[in-house]
């Protein structure tokens, strides 16, 4: 059971959202994975299964599913049992507003990003894991141009197809938001869950993972992380290896290099004041730390991906 990490799907990690009609989605897993981010599945047409641990779910034309971080699961490939034309839209809740932690957060807030996100307030819940919308045929092709303009543009990484791309996400979110309220009291809206019976102590681990997101920057020991998912440290260590294929330390060092890549491509601040804005406290571990993830150092990574930017500052 493998962790698939936000890295190994966005291009820009600054502007987390891609869309793929399935069949071309080169992630895609044929066993039980996990991964980092929220996932939408739309069918167009046709019919797509969805395999949780110990359940099923098929998909019908205009069922939308929402699936939220860390659920295990695998999309059974259906494509030589009739035509289909499905997506997959990966994202966090980052694409929307970089300032967005969580949807705790933002449920709890009075920012009028929460509009965005309401069809998907429910995966806060406990024990709720992914939710299916359904749609009529003419909700289904406003959906489907939508999909179909951000397959497009998610893989223009331009000034212009950033800006399009986030257009359209927003537009995507606020049809499912409308949606959301046309089905309240008419049981179009289907919540689903799709957890599977786990310990006290693998509840307590997707907690701990959901805090280590919101915190990496700050000082995360060993010993209040395992106090946090109920497990002795032993276990939380073993528990954690098994889920993310990491050992605790190295996820979160893994966390803050990315938020480091982010800030040496998206801002003028000197590798040593970002070093210690990522959470780490020490210059030269950084270094170390930042060249096994990336293969560079940070000055290197700077100039491969921003060399237009030293040209302006001198």
């Amino acid at each position: 059971m493998s962790l698939v990490k936000s890295r190994e799907l966005f291009t820009e990690l600054a502007f987390p959202i891609t869309v793929d009609r399935v069949v071309d989605r080169t992630l895609i897993q044929k066993e039980l994975h996990r991964h980092e981010y929220y996932e939408m599945l739309f069918v167009e047409n046709g019919s797509l299964i969805n395999h949780f641990k110990g359940e099923e779910l098929t998909m019908s034309e205009g069922d939308v599913l929402i699936m939220k971080p860390y659920v295990l699961h695998f999309l059974e490939d259906t494509i030589d049992k009739g035509p289909r034309t499905a997506y997959c839209c990966s994202f966090l809740p980052q694409a929307v507003d970089f300032g967005i932690q969580s949807l705790e957060e933002l449920k709890a807030s009075r920012s009028p990003n929460k509009y965005f996100f309401k069809p998907i307030f429910s995966l806060t819940e406990a024990g709720v894991s992914a939710i299916q919308l359904k749609t009529d045929p003419d909700q289904r092709q406003q959906l489907a141009n939508l999909f179909n303009l951000l397959q497009e543009t998610t893989h223009d990484s331009s000034e212009r197809g950033l800006a399009l791309t986030r257009s359209h996400f927003l537009n995507l979110l606020a049809f499912l938001a409308e949606l959301h309220d046309q089905s309240q009291g008419v049981n179009k809206t289907v919540q689903v869950d799709l957890a599977v019976p786990v310990s006290r102590y693998l509840s307590g681990l997707r907690k701990t993972l959901n805090h280590i997101h919101d915190h990496f920057e700050e000082p995360l020991s060993l010993q209040d992380m395992a106090a946090m998912s109920g497990a002795s440290e032993t276990y939380f260590c073993r528990l954690f290896k098994h889920e993310t294929g990491m050992t605790f330390l190295n996820y979160v060092n893994s966390l803050r290099i990315e938020q480091a890549c982010v800030l040496l491509r998206d801002t003028c601040d000197n590798a040593l004041d970002i070093c210690y804005q990522v959470g780490f406290n020490d210059y030269t571990h950084f270094g170390r730390q930042f060249k096994k993830n990336t293969g560079m150092s940070p000055a290197d990574f700077r100039k491969q991906n921003i060399p237009f930017r030293h040209v302006r500052e001198m």
